[in-house]
């Protein structure tokens, strides 16, 4: 995650639907997502093959955008 934390305004203007916010916010979190999205594989020949699923990275952007508005944002 980018060291610099998310302010209070563009978390509530990305829950509230603006749609910059919401990318500011996924970018602040773009680290995290894609260690998760992060797929090991080993090859026939027995080699770890490591990299990111884009496919699953956009599912779990999308339903991070999906469960935004349901956030309460605390000040």
């Amino acid at each position: 995650m980018d060291e610099k934390k998310l302010d209070y305004e563009t978390a509530y203007r990305a829950v509230h639907g603006d749609h910059d916010a919401q990318m500011k916010v996924l970018a602040y979190y773009d680290s995290y997502i894609n260690a998760l999205s992060t797929v090991e594989e080993v090859d026939g020949d027995g080699n770890m093959r490591r990299y990111i699923d884009e496919d699953l990275k956009a599912a779990i952007q999308a339903g991070y955008l999906e469960a935004l508005p349901k956030c309460r944002v605390m000040q």
